[in-house]
């Protein structure tokens, strides 16, 4: 009850304060029209706070349940066949609370005084649920066509968003390999190792922008070969020297993984850590069978300020392998004032 309080309560604010305007401009209405005493009675006179006070929670209630639990969900799934069962069971068991009231709890008064009978009583409940009715369905539909339109208007934001991203990836990568072959062209010869590293950085970049499918998995080794070409890269560039210790146990496995999950986690501990202590190598391990995947990255974190990031990376990780594994794989990060740890298990 209270998440579904959480979830729609600015719907049920609206509702009441809307229903309390009508109702109090309708009560000034009724004294310009007919006079201050006669309507005071015809609220129940001594009991007019309290009738008052029932009425706008029973009506805000009732408009409520009508618009946003019936109508607003009936006009979307296009389902009128439960939603006129429900409404008319709703609006029985509404008139069995609305006769009880009017003739037991709220003014009996007026019912023994002959004011109110059962007969008007019935004549007045009829017209008044039909126009609550098409009340009701007058501000669902609005509801809707609105709710419609903001939806068009979200869509065609990102079909443009779309559309300057594709230009953007026509132009982009051209320019870029077009580029590095002219950069590797002219350093092969004068320096082999940053003609290598141009190559690599190439082969990287045609891996992360090849289209793989709908769903963005590769092939388990092919993703691993690429976190190799990664690895290289930043050897060559600190001369090699990065102590690294690397070990892969992959056997018989063929399965998919989202494209760019191992690379994005040791980008990240480049990027983060210390590879200056040789006796705290950056540890990566990737264990792969055909029930099991495991991957492990252990790195010790720098004590000077962090690089600026905004962890989208790993965040991004995380929520492709949930939409992909589910329950079947864990994602854990771990850290301490001196190491990182990030590990990935996915049971096939």
């Amino acid at each position: 009850m209270m998440s579904y309080l959480k979830i729609h309560w600015k719907q049920m604010l609206f509702t009441l304060l809307a229903y309390t305007c009508w109702s109090v401009l309708a009560f000034i209405f009724l004294v310009a029209f007919q006079g201050r005493e006669l309507t005071i009675e015809q609220f129940g006179g001594d009991r007019i706070y309290i009738n008052f006070g029932h009425s706008i929670i029973k009506g805000a209630l009732v408009y409520y349940v009508l618009i946003f639990v019936f109508l607003i969900p009936s006009l979307q799934t296009r389902n009128w066949k439960k939603a006129s069962f429900q409404i008319i069971i709703f609006f029985a068991l509404l008139s069995v609370y609305e006769y009880l009231w009017a003739f037991s709890i709220g003014t009996p008064t007026q019912a023994e005084s002959g004011h109110l009978t059962v007969k008007t009583f019935f004549l007045t409940l009829i017209m008044l649920d039909v126009l609550c009715i098409l009340v009701s369905i007058f501000v669902a539909v609005l509801l809707t066509s609105y709710k419609m339109q903001q939806h068009k208007a979200l869509l065609e934001k990102q079909k443009l968003q779309a559309e300057l991203a594709a230009v953007k990836y026509q132009i982009n990568p051209h320019f870029l390999f077009n580029s590095l072959s002219f950069i590797y062209t002219k350093t092969y010869k004068q320096n082999p190792e940053a003609a290598h590293a141009v190559q690599l950085l190439s082969e990287i970049m045609s891996y992360a922008l090849e289209d793989w499918g709908d769903q963005g998995t590769v092939p388990l080794n092919v993703e691993v070969e690429q976190m190799k070409k990664v690895i290289e890269m930043n050897q060559i560039r600190f001369s090699k020297k990065l102590p690294i210790f690397f070990n892969e146990e992959i056997n018989n496995c063929t399965t998919q993984i989202p494209i760019l999950t191992l690379i994005t986690i040791i980008e990240n501990a480049f990027k983060h850590g210390d590879l200056s202590d040789e006796n705290n190598k950056m540890t990566i391990e990737m264990k792969a069978s055909a029930s099991k995947i495991n991957f492990y990255v252990c790195n010790k974190k720098k004590k000077s300020p962090k690089e600026p990031s905004k962890g989208i990376g790993l965040e991004n990780v995380r929520q492709r392998l949930q939409q992909f594994y589910g329950v079947r794989h864990t994602f854990v990060t771990k850290e301490d004032e001196n190491y990182y740890i990030t590990e990935i298990t996915i049971n096939l």
